[in-house]
């Protein structure tokens, strides 16, 4: 199994604390987030890691290295970081997303399911694509904000940018559906709209 870390995002919102630097960047208690996600994966004796970088990418790749012990990581430049989204972050990853079973991390993941999705119940201070589940906890539908209707909060969970793809379905449905979408509507959305 591989991981593909998405860390190329300004964090705009984060003003201040992303002023000269990423959001995986950012230190709590003397760690920066990515080194917290990174010790956290050492348990899952993953093959390689792939970090997307884009802004202050240069910092993370003089940070994290070539090799974490005994695996290697691997980068992949996203150039274009201010005018895209992690759509296209991931797109530029597409390759290595059917080579392997992936776990996709904006934090990290170890589930024996083959796909999987991490949500949270959603609360009214969180922001963003929540979905509805069914019975079983199977994703019936993403709703975008727009789409959001509070009356409804109740039935609503909150997606956390944390996914597991199997390899089969990457190949046979995430990346044409990825490619597809690219292509048709741009590159500046959320690798959550081709979930949808």
């Amino acid at each position: 199994m591989q991981a593909i870390i998405l860390a190329a995002g300004m964090g705009k919102r984060l003003k201040e604390l992303t002023k000269n630097n990423t959001k995986c960047m950012i230190k709590v208690h003397n760690q920066t987030l990515i080194e917290r996600m990174l010790k956290q994966l050492e348990a899952l004796s993953l093959k390689r890691i792939i970090i997307v970088i884009g802004y202050k990418g240069e910092k993370v790749r003089e940070l994290i290295g070539d090799k974490i012990n005994n695996t290697p990581v691997l980068y992949v430049e996203n150039n274009v970081y201010d005018k895209t989204n992690n759509i296209y972050s991931l797109y530029l990853a597409k390759n290595y997303l059917v080579e392997d079973e992936t776990i996709l991390l904006e934090s990290d993941l170890n589930h024996p399911y083959p796909n999987l999705a991490v949500v949270a119940k959603y609360q009214s201070w969180m922001d963003g694509t929540v979905v509805r589940l069914d019975e079983d906890n199977n994703i019936l539908n993403f709703i975008s904000k727009k789409a959001f209707q509070f009356c409804q909060k109740e039935s609503y969970y909150k997606t956390v940018n944390i996914y597991k793809f199997s390899k089969e379905f990457s190949t046979n449905k995430y990346i044409p559906f990825l490619e597809a979408y690219c292509k048709a509507l741009g590159n500046d959305e959320s690798y959550e709209q081709v979930l949808k």
